[in-house]
């Protein structure tokens, strides 16, 4: 693999996970804070992958990380066995040189035991998906488990608008264990206007 095309794919994951809505801090302090917001939270920070192998398949448009992947990006670190990072346009160097921009990724997909940890927060699943174009993550398993301290949410399928900060799980029941008194009161859950 070449130079440029390793750059390319760390450039295509790097701008991926920096999103640029505007007003995504204020957003998310409306809402119960999860693990997946993490890497929107984190957006200025430098990214770490390290996988096994790196695989682009430019005529498919995506870069493959496979076996043992790890994402870090400030306090919040992304674990999978394969992450697929899917775009647009071609791998070639851009006019300018550069990697490719954010704007120019379609989709995260991130397969094999999917575990995403910030300092005090996990979500875990079998699968997850960010798609660029509704900035939303979905994360899908048998079951999702999303835990914050000694609070924990089981469910078949949670799905996070990362511009509003809403996250819910759909798909099935929700299994809920919350200690009174455990949330922080920074990140507790603001009324909806």
């Amino acid at each position: 693999m070449t130079r440029l095309t390793l750059r390319l794919a760390l450039g295509l994951l790097a701008g991926a996970l920096a999103i640029t809505a505007p007003d995504l801090a204020a957003a998310q302090s409306k809402n119960v804070p999860n693990a997946l917001q993490g890497f929107s939270r984190n957006r200025n920070e430098p990214v770490r992958i390290n996988a096994n192998a790196l695989e682009v398949l430019d005529k498919d448009k995506v870069a493959v990380f496979r076996g043992n992947v790890v994402v870090q990006q400030g306090d919040t670190t992304l674990q999978c066995k394969d992450l697929f990072v899917h775009y647009e346009g071609s791998a070639g160097a851009p006019e300018d040189g550069q990697p490719m921009k954010s704007g120019q990724i379609r989709k995260l997909e991130a397969t094999g035991g999917v575990l995403v940890k910030t300092k005090d927060q996990t979500a875990s699943g079998d699968s997850g998906v960010f798609e660029m174009k509704t900035n939303t993550v979905t994360m899908v398993g048998r079951p999702v488990v999303l835990t914050q301290g000694p609070n924990v949410i089981r469910g078949q399928k949670l799905v996070v608008d990362l511009q509003s900060g809403v996250s819910r799980f759909d798909g099935g029941r929700v299994e809920s264990l919350i200690v009174p008194g455990s949330v922080k009161p920074d990140s507790a859950p603001q009324p909806r206007r």
